[in-house]
């Protein structure tokens, strides 16, 4: 990106954190893997016996958790990935652990938000032996014991998206998504949301209709291919924390009761008023719950 792109994305944004993501960027370059026909960027750094693979949400962008990398790369070793147009759980679950492999990574605690919650739970029963400890925040899961109506409507509402997907314009697609995300920063600071507003508009600028598409039909996938049960991880001896709010927009009371169902043995922590981005809206509370629940 040139210097008047940048600045033209982050004209309102006040010095210091415009700063601080430019010297994130220069001293965390991005590593690229090829495998399986893909190409995957990632981020890679940190140092410590134990590692952290973040998953963002459906934007793909693991960049969007630079301020926890920062934080936490004195202690862990971390990665954080740009997903690929994959249009299947077990792509993007076998992609994961390619990249962990390749890194000299043998297991990893897991924090995935929304979608990536979803890859998660699919990761961490096709490779137990991989996942130290999962961090669900603000996700669904598979039916059983989702409600069967809203579980339906969900996949409906997906399918309905997909078929739209192939006649709207890619700037229709971005603005559509760009409000969307908006609505998730009611209740911040002025200057962090003006800062945020200005990064996942620039993070929307590089997100191709190919990978908008494959990311709907990845999230079908999960729906169509998956049915969880509390008896798939009987076996396998991590921990498991479920974070959530009580006023996301994304998820209903139903689905988040849901989830913790499914992982009755989870320790649950719930944000009061910050919607389905907690983890930029209370940054202080999420990151202090997050290391908490490593440290233990």
């Amino acid at each position: 990106m040139t210097r008047d792109t940048f600045d033209r994305f982050y004209r309102k944004v006040p010095q210091e954190p415009k700063v601080q993501l430019e010297r994130f960027r220069a001293t965390h370059p991005s590593k690229v893997l090829a495998a399986d026909d893909l190409t995957w960027q990632y981020i890679s750094c940190g140092q410590g016996q134990e590692a952290i693979l973040l998953l963002p949400g459906g934007t793909g962008f693991g960049e969007g958790f630079f301020r926890y990398i920062l934080a936490l790369e004195a202690e862990y070793r971390i990665v954080s990935p740009m997903y690929p147009p994959v249009t299947t759980m077990a792509r993007l679950a076998d992609g994961l652990v390619t990249i962990l492999e390749g890194d000299g990574i043998h297991r990893a605690n897991i924090l995935g938000q929304s979608l990536g919650g979803m890859v998660a739970q699919v990761l961490v029963r096709k490779y137990p032996s991989k996942v130290k400890s999962l961090i669900l925040t603000h996700t669904t899961t598979t039916s059983p014991p989702v409600d069967q109506a809203i579980a339906l409507e969900r996949q409906k509402e997906i399918e309905r998206l997909q078929r739209l997907l192939a006649f709207l314009p890619l700037w229709l697609l971005r603005s559509v998504s760009r409000k969307r995300l908006f609505r998730h920063l009611s209740g911040m600071e002025a200057e962090d949301k003006e800062f945020w507003k200005a990064y996942l508009s620039e993070m929307l600028s590089f997100v191709s209709k190919e990978y908008v598409i494959a990311s709907n039909r990845c999230q079908l996938d999960f729906f169509q291919s998956y049915a969880f049960s509390r008896d798939d991880l009987v076996e396998w001896p991590g921990k498991v924390l479920i974070l959530e709010s009580d006023t996301d927009l994304h998820l209903g009371p139903s689905e988040r009761t849901a989830l913790r169902t499914l992982y009755p043995q989870a320790q649950v922590h719930t944000f009061h008023g910050t919607g389905h981005l907690t983890l930029i809206v209370n940054p202080g509370e999420f990151l202090s719950v997050v290391r908490s629940f490593l440290e233990r």
